[in-house]
């Protein structure tokens, strides 16, 4: 082979070198060719080649070639599909739907209103031995409830954002002491002229559970206490419908779990003014739980500034409610009466609603104070003011005082103050 082929064999694989394709080339001698002249070594009919391939460029921080971009991950790590988040830390202040006006008995045969006082008779007489009045839970004020709430989000890259919240009422204790009781009172206003009898409270019951006027009285003292306390947790995904510009609309889809205990004490003291004796204090206690649980949709409309965020996020709550109540009662009519208890369990559905509101300023990009309001109503769950039955089957039966299962609607509100801090 002639020099001037040599050069034009060497030059065509340099040419090669630079095509399109890509392939890794070797730093060093090249390998041999093949057919004659192709062995480069001294003294053979060619000199070794000036094109040698090139050596790969050093690697540098940064360098990237013009058919490459560069990674917003890293490669060798977890892939970071997540753009920041917060964390949001919310003092409480909530008001748990007062229990109303509950008569805690049962109707009294031939009195119109028990919560008015009204004559009490011997059984099975006209003799006036009492001017009674049945409570009620007028008494009882569940609001102002304190308690903290965490919130923690985190924003994808894709878009959408995943919100997880939590929150704690302190537990609310509320309800009246009557004290001083039996005090005499002159019954002639009452159609009994002359008679004089002591006012006393009463514990109203059913006989064999047909309405009667069995009442069990307390002429020393009665109390009603009542225990609310209410705590939850949800979940929520965000979709970034119309996240951008100054208005934005975000529907969501999420899980909520809610917890309502609560528990009602009633406690009266009688002391037989003819026999006298040891004081019969008597006992009537229901305990009320409902697990409420399921999902929730919705949207968040947001005004979105940069100093100030104004919003509001409505969900529609559907949840199924495991509900638990247990009542017993102890010497319930004399200090011979045992502690007699019932339970009932049921699963019921419970449909709901939650409208929260908000205002936050933005102190700086990563810090922002927040102020809220929420409403929160459902329409089944059940209470202890509800499912106490009272009744009697006599005094040679044991107590009758037993449980049952009441739902109806309760309403949660209260407002919020928190602080943001965005990373």
């Amino acid at each position: 082979m002639t020099r001037v082929r040599c050069f034009a064999l060497a030059i065509l694989i340099s040419v090669c070198c630079f095509g399109h394709t890509q392939i890794f080339a070797q730093s060093g001698q090249m390998a041999p060719g093949y057919g004659p002249g192709a062995n480069f070594a001294p003294g053979g009919d060619c000199p070794p080649s000036p094109y040698q391939p090139f050596d790969p460029l050093p690697s540098s921080p940064g360098y990237f070639g013009a058919d490459e971009v560069e990674p917003s991950y890293n490669r060798f790590g977890p892939l970071l599909k997540t753009d920041g988040g917060f964390v949001r830390v919310e003092y409480l202040n909530y008001n748990i739907g007062n229990p109303g006006h509950q008569l805690l008995g049962a109707p009294v045969a031939g009195v119109i209103d028990s919560t008015q006082p009204f004559v009490a008779f011997a059984p099975g007489t006209t003799l006036p031995v009492a001017l009674a009045t049945v409570p009620t839970t007028d008494g009882i004020n569940l609001e102002n409830n304190s308690g903290v709430q965490v919130t923690g989000g985190i924003n994808f890259i894709e878009g959408g954002s995943i919100e997880v919240s939590a929150f704690m009422l302190a537990r609310k204790q509320s309800g009246f002491v009557l004290d001083n009781l039996g005090g005499p009172t002159d019954l002639t206003n009452f159609g009994q002229p002359g008679a004089v009898v002591p006012a006393v409270i009463a514990t109203s019951t059913q006989f064999n559970g047909q309405p009667s006027d069995h009442l069990l009285l307390y002429n020393q003292s009665y109390q009603a206490i009542m225990q609310s306390q209410l705590w939850g947790a949800e979940a929520n995904y965000f979709y970034d419908y119309d996240a951008v510009g100054l208005v934005q609309f975000r529907p969501l889809l999420g899980v909520r779990y809610l917890n309502l205990s609560e528990r009602l004490t009633q406690q009266g003291t009688f002391v037989d003014p003819v026999l006298g004796g040891a004081p019969i204090v008597s006992t009537i206690d229901a305990q009320t739980m409902n697990n409420l649980w399921g999902g929730q949709v919705g949207f968040r409309l947001e005004v979105v500034s940069k100093y100030l965020q104004v919003g509001i996020t409505p969900k529609l709550l559907l949840l199924g409610d495991s509900m638990l109540v247990n009542v017993y009662s102890n010497h319930l009519r004399t200090n011979a009466d045992p502690s007699v208890g019932s339970s009932d369990f049921r699963n019921s559905f419970s449909l709901g609603g939650d409208v929260s509101t908000y205002a936050q300023i933005n102190v700086t990009p990563r810090f922002s104070l927040r102020a809220g309001y929420n409403f929160i109503v459902l329409s089944h769950v059940t209470r202890p003011q509800r499912d106490v039955v009272y009744n009697d089957n006599g005094a040679s039966a044991p107590p009758a005082i037993s449980s049952q299962i009441d739902m109806k609607g309760i309403f949660f509100s209260g407002f919020s103050l928190g602080v943001e801090y965005r990373f």
